[in-house]
């Protein structure tokens, strides 16, 4: 009872472009994880900056 199943090359090319439409659309949105964490961390590190400016100028 096993089925002996070919695939076209139509299938073929379909499988491939939904492969590769998907490892693209992986890639930018793991990129775009990438770059809102270093926006984040960026932000929180001049936010930290002039909060420590601002206290260093004010003691003195």
């Amino acid at each position: 009872m096993a089925e002996d199943r070919k695939l076209t090359d139509a299938d073929i090319e379909a499988l491939s472009a939904a492969l590769h439409e998907r490892i693209i659309q992986d890639f930018y949105r793991d990129l775009g994880r990438g770059l809102w964490a270093w926006f984040w961390k960026a932000g929180l590190l001049i936010m930290i900056s002039i909060a420590a400016y601002g206290g260093l100028k004010g003691i003195k």
